[in-house]
């Protein structure tokens, strides 16, 4: 269900977007289409043990054989696939609950998903963009239970490095959003980019490293409204949210 305007006018962040919805979509995708490749699979055995010549009835015992340990095995695995999603889907959402609380000057999109990407690939959609006084964030939420610690300039789990560096995806979407805005709007404002930890221990509180700020969800207002001492004029503000409200349109969505 999409989070519109607050309940309450004038007194909190206007809101626009569905929290969590990306991940919830591309998760259950993600574990539905292996299961259609076994089922062909399993049709094409039951067609080929009847058809002139059959199949042998061994080899098609085999054959099914492999398929069930197959699907046992992608039952699993896409089970624990799902639950990663599912989970990024919650950490989104816990993040737009607070951000509803910034002030009325604030405009806050949740999961903005401008342009068309691949089924199979990074659904590529921006968690959280805030545009305000402040200036212009792109939020990049992680749900992550353990221990958070900066060391050697990256950003560890539990004392190791994660495949996909967060710093590195939270600093690249910045950028990408800022030349996206400025490709088609012609406004060339810069986007800040904040790494967020919904959970775990974030060691030393928050910090920055490489142009990214990096806290817990329990400063991100705090980061949101400190972070820039000048403040972006009105009318940049009003022609970045235009264009936000454009690409959520063009998704289907209503700003």
């Amino acid at each position: 269900m999409n989070q519109h305007d607050n309940d309450i006018p004038g007194r909190y962040a206007k809101v626009s977007g569905s929290p969590g919805e990306t991940p919830r979509i591309i998760g259950l995708l993600r574990v539905v289409w292996p299961m259609f490749l076994i089922f062909a699979a399993c049709g094409y055995l039951i067609r080929a043990a009847w058809d002139q010549p059959p199949m042998h009835p061994t080899a098609v015992g085999f054959l099914f054989l492999m398929l069930a340990g197959l699907f046992a095995y992608t039952l699993t695995r896409s089970r624990a696939r799902l639950n990663d999603f599912m989970k990024g889907a919650r950490g989104e959402e816990s993040v737009a609950r607070l951000l509803a609380f910034l002030p009325s000057d604030y405009h806050v999109y949740h999961g903005l998903t401008p342009g068309t990407r691949g089924l199979f690939r990074d659904p590529g959609d921006y968690d959280h963009i805030v545009v305000g006084p402040s200036g212009i964030f792109l939020v990049e939420t992680k749900n992550w239970n353990g221990r958070i610690t900066i060391q050697d300039g990256r950003v560890l789990y539990n004392g190791k490095e994660p495949d996909r560096p967060p710093l590195e995806q939270a600093a690249n979407s910045a950028l990408e959003l800022r030349n996206r805005l400025k490709d088609e709007s012609g406004l060339d404002v810069d986007v800040h980019p904040v790494l967020c930890f919904v959970s775990g221990t974030l060691a030393g509180g928050p910090t920055g490293l490489s142009g990214v700020a990096i806290c817990s969800v329990h400063d991100l207002l705090h980061v949101l409204r400190d972070t820039v001492d000048t403040p972006l004029p009105r009318h940049v503000r009003d022609g970045v949210s235009k264009k936000l409200d454009q690409w959520l349109e063009s998704a289907g969505n209503e700003p």
